[in-house]
């Protein structure tokens, strides 16, 4: 019946249509267009609720880490990465400019390394995580915060670099586009120096599909400080030689291509292997200041290939960044660093102490402090004259770094005084160490225009948890220990 109701109607309205036409009524024609839309279906079906007031816009990235900020207390709080720009959260007169800048150091070294860096400040506690080139990170107050918390800060974090990552994975567009995106995070998202070296290396690599080594000098001496995927991570710490290529192209200031079969770094690698490090160097500029090289690894490019036409800019950006961020990274070194030996100061030994805790409630682990002192200093500046005083000082600190592991720190602490720390190291080791230490320095022979001399140190140690069961005194405990040492005939080692 209802079928039979809607085709009578159907009916109707064409026939309306006709009359409409006929008799040229304006009102008659939009009755009839809408009798006629009716009749095809063409028509706006109602749904409950499609007038409704519709919810707010999604959150922005910065929206959703600043939720997450809050979420875990922090007053801090960075992301690096996205093609938008670095972000930070949180802050204010609270967190003071040095420990924002540390915050969005420690974030970007977590971006370029992926590993969990967790750094305690007396401001609070730092906690970072990485996955190149995104990083974030929060400043917790309180130094003292619990595994347990840091875990879970950490699991956050990763989860929000890994959505960041796949939210701009799924917008990028083919690889030009790409490319643009990752020179832009050169341009504004690096701060530390590794960090913007290997960004662009990384890039250099991408636009080329070869590898890329990033060169820096210092005006005296060069040394490679970043090398991409497929390059040769050996080459890291690497010091070119003077009459190398890389070297050749710093000091002229044009790209210099190493001749077949040569080595873009020097002489100096096997024969089978050294085409494997064949390549053309790129001088770096900062204005008309040289700083560095941007090596590409493999059969030179055509100067017109449309690779190279993104090279330039990578090249002419890449500069003025190595030179800010090399300012930066050397001020940051004069403040740990003594200037004449280039060891750790005391500021950055005694933090190294205090940052040494158990996890949670658990005591910390063994570890062992060796106190050195150089053997009648006063009478060998006496005698040869303070600028031989500071090369004994370079000689000693030399040996005292040869005879630790990675992850152990030595530092000068006094004129003569240098202290090594070994952390994870019960009493017997660190003996064992002190011992090594003192006949190495004993056995060496150390050259003052053009005379030997024989340079002797006496050495105290302390352990903790055995003999020493409080880590706050272990300093004490080297110190009386040394000086019993040097009671005792000097050129010796003590134990407290």
């Amino acid at each position: 019946m209802r079928g039979w109701v809607a085709l009578a109607l159907q009916v109707l309205g064409a026939a309306a249509v006709v009359v409409a036409i006929w008799r040229s009524s304006a009102a008659a024609l939009v009755a009839a267009a809408g009798a006629l839309a009716a009749l095809y279906g063409w028509t706006i079906r109602f749904r409950p609720g499609r007038f409704r007031r519709r919810g707010p816009p999604p959150l922005s990235l910065r929206e959703i880490f600043e939720l997450l900020r809050k979420a875990h207390g922090a007053v801090a709080g960075w992301v690096v990465g996205p093609v938008d720009g670095a972000i930070d959260v949180g802050g204010g007169p609270a967190v003071s400019p040095d420990f924002q800048g540390r915050g969005a150091a420690i974030v970007q070294l977590a971006s370029v390394d992926g590993r969990l860096h967790v750094a305690r400040d007396p401001e609070g506690t730092y906690i970072a995580v990485g996955d190149f080139p995104y990083g974030a990170g929060l400043l917790i107050a309180g130094p003292e915060q619990v595994p347990e918390a840091i875990d879970a800060a950490a699991a956050t974090l990763r989860r929000f670099v890994a959505g960041m990552r796949l939210a701009e994975d799924q917008v990028e567009g083919h690889r030009a586009q790409l490319l643009g995106r990752r020179l832009a995070r050169v341009a504004g998202g690096a701060q530390t120096l590794e960090g913007i070296a290997r960004i662009a290396a990384e890039l250099a690599q991408q636009l080329t599909e070869r590898g890329a080594v990033i060169v820096l000098s210092n005006g005296e001496e060069a040394r490679v400080v970043a090398v991409s995927g497929k390059g040769d991570q050996r080459l890291v710490g690497l010091v070119p030689r003077a009459d190398a290529p890389v070297t050749q192209a710093m000091t002229g200031g044009v790209p210099v291509v190493a001749p077949r079969g040569e080595d873009v770094f020097g002489p100096g690698m096997p024969e089978r292997r050294r085409s494997e490090r064949a390549g053309t160097a790129y001088p770096v500029f900062d204005g008309h200041l040289v700083v560095g090289s941007l090596v590409l690894l493999g059969v030179p490019l055509d100067p017109d290939a449309p690779a190279m036409e993104q090279m330039g800019p990578l090249i002419a950006e890449l500069g003025p960044r190595l030179a800010a961020a090399r300012a930066v990274h050397d001020a940051e070194q004069r403040a740990i660093r003594d200037p004449l030996t280039g060891l750790c100061n005391r500021r950055e030994f005694e933090r190294a102490l205090a940052e040494y805790r158990g996890e949670g409630t658990r005591p910390a682990p063994p570890a062992a402090l060796i106190y050195v002192d150089l053997d009648h200093f006063k009478r060998l500046n006496d005698t040869l004259g303070h600028a031989a005083g500071d090369a004994a000082l370079k000689h000693v600190a030399y040996l005292l770094e040869a005879a630790v592991r990675d992850g152990d720190l030595v530092a000068r602490i006094g004129g003569e005084e240098f202290a090594v720390w070994l952390p994870r190291t019960p009493l017997a080791p660190g003996l064992e160490v002190a011992e090594r230490i003192r006949e190495s320095i004993a056995g060496s022979t150390w050259m003052w225009r053009s005379s030997p001399y024989i340079v002797t140190t006496s050495c105290g140690v302390a352990a903790y948890p055995a003999p020493i069961g409080d880590l706050t005194n272990l300093r004490a405990a080297a110190d009386a220990a040394l000086y019993r040492a040097k009671q005792a005939g000097r050129n010796r080692v003590e134990r407290a």
